[in-house]
């Protein structure tokens, strides 16, 4: 799975350059982003999910963020970024943020 840049906020990601999802990234701030409109076909099994954003947080690390925003909207997926490593900020906004380990 990789993911294409297709237009200035828009990416796809691609498994055997097939589409297979989408996503907006925009900028916040310098070194922060925020992931919004994240889509994945149906067939995406509830695993795969976690590689999905195995690839994004992949990344964000490469191109040189050193924060990924995400809002949540469900519980499953408060457990999904928690176990992503990413931090809750925002009680109120549901505002997670992941923090990127530079090395």
């Amino acid at each position: 799975m990789y993911i294409e840049q297709v237009e200035d906020e828009l990416y796809q990601l691609k498994k055997a350059d097939q589409p297979i999802g989408s996503f907006r990234l925009i900028q916040l701030s310098k070194g922060a982003g925020k992931l919004e409109q994240l889509q994945v076909k149906d067939h995406i099994s509830p695993g795969r999910i976690l590689e999905v954003f195995e690839v994004i947080q992949t990344y964000v690390e490469k191109v040189g963020l050193k924060e990924l925003h995400v809002e949540s909207h469900s519980d499953t997926l408060d457990f999904l970024l928690q176990h992503q490593q990413f931090k809750k900020k925002d009680v109120e906004k549901r505002l997670w943020v992941y923090e990127v380990n530079h090395s």
